[in-house]
């Protein structure tokens, strides 16, 4: 207010006298530049997050502007109001502003407000679960300018498209948007964008099971935040990190994140961001059973979550707040939460909460002994369980109809504004070879020429989206078939179980008389196994035996040796025997490390090659890092889950040992690549580094070469290995898997 009252008074005043006089002038132009500034002024303001200054200013630039009719200023203004609405949570007014500033936006052919526009349009439909909408929105305005231009806005568009492939549950995909995203904004050295993508990739990481890297990608994102001083943008990965403390029972370190996040939240105006750091704090509590202070921080974050009037949000949470209800013996509470959860999905239609909503109701009822209603409530919970599916398939149907109705359109327009264009350059060529400038007629003529080509460009690309959108449309229809299918199979299905009752009676019957055969013959599986069992261990006992004798009583020998050495050399030769005592350090160190994978490689929950990974991460990390190797380890995901046998897993890691202490010790390198990746039905591991390597046919004493070659053997395995003087070292080794 105070920034536009010296300038009002003298405005109406001007206005005023042109009126009195009956002026036929035009009336005088009001200070653009004074507009200007308040709107760059109100700008600053929303990025340091003082909104309700920022809108103010806003407000008083749009009572000014729409009296004066600058419909660009004005809606320069609902930009920045609609950037706050969005910033606060407050979607259901931004449309209301997005719709003013596009139409304004497309009439003065202003870019960066269409842009804006279709950017929050896009992250509205997101909000709603509207996917594929969303995504039409943010490859738009990257086709728009932002593809080309790799700007700021480029990379949280980018942010945005990954967002929509996490909610698409489309990981690979989501991974590649948030690597793209993290690049650009590298290129920039854009540190808040890089602590909001660390934070979107730890999310990511967390989603596919991998909370370790989730953590240590929040940290990243906590790192870049604090050295910005960014209060606000703390508060998610606050959040995020105390919530991964919480899966992995860190409850100390989990309180201390949360606690930080409460903190930063209340020293901003941001009602969004305090109900989330709230909701957080609440499921702590539950973790902590400690349900009566889940449910005061419970109640405090949907107060906030009212306030912003977020339905989806509050569905569920309602929900939530009834079984804490319940948990602290407030029934009456817990039925109030549960019925108005119940509502809230019901007017969303959102299936899943509203069957979320019974289930819980059904549980309730059950835990009080009212069998009646629990009965009642889960048999409605297993029709809304059995039509989600359904359900889910023919809303997919009408999405996809209403994605091609909605590109087709706007391709359309594209074409049509396209058209007018040329048709508009046509007569600007023509007044130009009448005022003679065959300069601006050749300029017109090019801008035609570049106009039609991208209009045959423009007509052959819906013409593939329109093949492609087809192609979408029959194959959810054919979903949609199979679904029916499924339905009338599983009809079907319970048809034949009925009949099936008299057959299931004999057959109970016929197992009962060969009940006594079955047990004979299980003992004497259990006594066959308990044979084999036997002989595995003492297979593992005499490989362990082996591996102590070979590994560790050589070294223990040398080091006795060198003991007795050093202790001749003592008083004679000070050097001589530090040397020694050094040898006797490295070969204990030597003898711990050969122990530790003995115990670790006989550890069955070591099976999976995920731990694997883990344990190669660490000992390349001691070995090269103190030698100053970058090291860069690339695991394919899909060999995670796959399980080595105790002799595999030890020979292998033997292998991947043996290369990296030949690195550190010979090799020289700076940097060290290390792949492990499905290859068929098998697993390779490749080692390349760029260090001096050396002539692999010429005769060396050293047998680590040797014993490679031997190990990979008895893995059934292939080991090659290349090397050039000066040219680096490749080592690969492929081997079967089950």
């Amino acid at each position: 207010m105070k920034l536009l009252s010296p300038k009002i008074p003298l405005l109406i005043l001007a206005l005023s006298f042109c009126q009195a006089s009956f002026c036929q002038r035009k009336i005088p132009p009001i200070d653009t530049v004074f507009i200007r500034h308040s709107l760059d002024q109100a700008t600053l303001l929303f990025k340091k997050s003082l909104y309700d200054t920022a809108i103010n200013i806003c407000n008083d630039v749009l009572r000014l502007t729409e009296k004066h009719n600058l419909k660009l200023f004005s809606a320069t203004a609902y930009d920045i109001l609609a950037d706050i609405m969005l910033t606060n949570g407050k979607l259901a007014g931004i449309r209301k502003y997005d719709s003013i500033i596009l139409t304004t936006a497309v009439h003065f052919k202003d870019t960066n407000l269409i842009i804006n526009a279709r950017t929050r349009e896009g992250v509205y439909l997101l909000e709603q679960g509207k996917n594929g909408e969303a995504a039409d929105n943010f490859l738009y305005v990257l086709d728009l300018r932002l593809e080309k231009e790799q700007s700021i806005k480029t990379a949280e568009v980018y942010s945005n498209m990954a967002t929509v492939y996490m909610a698409l549950s489309k990981h690979n995909e989501a991974m590649k948007w948030f690597f793209k995203t993290l690049r650009l904004y590298e290129k920039h050295n854009h540190h808040a964008g890089l602590g909001e993508t660390y934070s979107n990739i730890s999310s990511l990481y967390y989603l596919i099971g991998r909370p370790n890297d989730a953590i240590e990608f929040q940290k990243k994102s906590i790192y870049f935040r604090e050295k910005q001083n960014d209060i606000q943008g703390l508060i998610i990965p606050q959040i995020n990190i105390g919530q991964l403390y919480i899966l992995k029972d860190s409850f100390s370190l989990a309180l201390d994140h949360l606690k930080k996040a409460v903190t930063y939240s209340e020293k901003i105006n941001n009602t969004k961001l305090r109900a989330a750091a709230y909701s957080g704090m609440a499921t702590y509590y539950v973790k902590a059973k400690e349900f009566g202070n889940a449910l005061q921080w419970q109640n405090k974050s949907i107060a906030l979550f009212e306030e912003t009037d977020n339905k989806v949000m509050l569905s569920r949470l309602y929900v939530a707040a009834g079984n804490l209800a319940n948990a602290t013996n407030d029934s009456v509470g817990a039925v109030a939460f549960f019925q108005k959860g119940l509502a809230l999905s019901k007017q969303l239609d959102n299936k899943e909460n509203i069957g979320n909503a019974y289930e819980k109701m059904s549980t309730f009822y059950f835990s009080h002994k009212d069998f009646e209603n629990a009965y009642r409530y889960y048999k409605i919970y297993t029709t809304y369980r059995d039509t989600i599916a359904t359900a889910s398939a023919l809303t997919n149907i009408e999405k996809i109809k209403i994605e091609y109705d909605s590109e087709k359109k706007d391709n359309e327009i594209l074409k049509m504004v396209t058209e007018q264009r040329i048709k508009e350059l046509q007569i600007e060529k023509q007044k130009a070879l009448i005022a003679g400038n065959m300069l601006e007629a050749q300029k017109k003529e090019n801008e035609i020429e570049l106009l039609s080509k991208a209009k045959e460009l423009q007509e052959l690309k819906i013409k593939q989206q329109d093949e492609e959108l087809e192609k979408q449309l029959l194959l959810a229809k054919n979903n949609e078939q199979q679904l029916q299918l499924a339905a009338q199979d599983k009809q079907l299905q319970q048809k034949q179980l009925r009949n099936s009752t008299l057959v299931r009676n004999f057959i109970l019957g016929s197992v009962l008389l060969l009940a006594a055969l079955g047990y004979f013959l299980f003992n004497r599986y259990q006594l066959r196994r308990k044979i084999k069992e036997q002989e595995a261990l003492l297979a593992v006992r005499n490989n362990i035996a082996k591996d102590l004798h070979d590994e560790i009583g050589s070294t223990l020998t040398s080091i006795k040796i060198l003991s007795e050495v050093s202790k001749k050399n003592l008083q004679h030769d000070q050097a001589k025997t530090s040397s020694f005592l050094q040898k006797i350090t490295e070969q204990s160190a030597a003898v711990q490390q050969g122990i530790s994978d003995i115990v670790w490689a006989v550890k069955p929950e070591n099976d999976k090659l995920e731990n694997m990974v883990i344990r190669m991460r660490e000992y390349a990390a001691q070995t090269l890092e103190s030698k100053n190797v970058h090291t860069v380890i690339n695991i394919d995901e899909e060999v995670l889950s796959k399980s080595l046998d105790m002799n595999q897993r030890r020979d292998l890691f033997l292998v991947f040992k043996e290369a990296v202490n030949n690195i550190a010790k010979y090799a020289g390198a700076t940097t060290v690549q290390v792949t492990l990746e499905k290859i068929n039905t098998g697993l390779q591991m490749q080692i390349v580094d760029d260090g001096c390597g050396f002539d692999i046919d010429k005769q060396t004493s050293s047998s680590g070469l040797k014993n490679m070659q031997a190990r990979a053997a008895s893995l059934n395995g292939k080991l090659a290995i290349y090397s050039l003087p000066g040219k680096g070292t490749s080592i690969s080794l492929r081997l079967p898997t089950t």
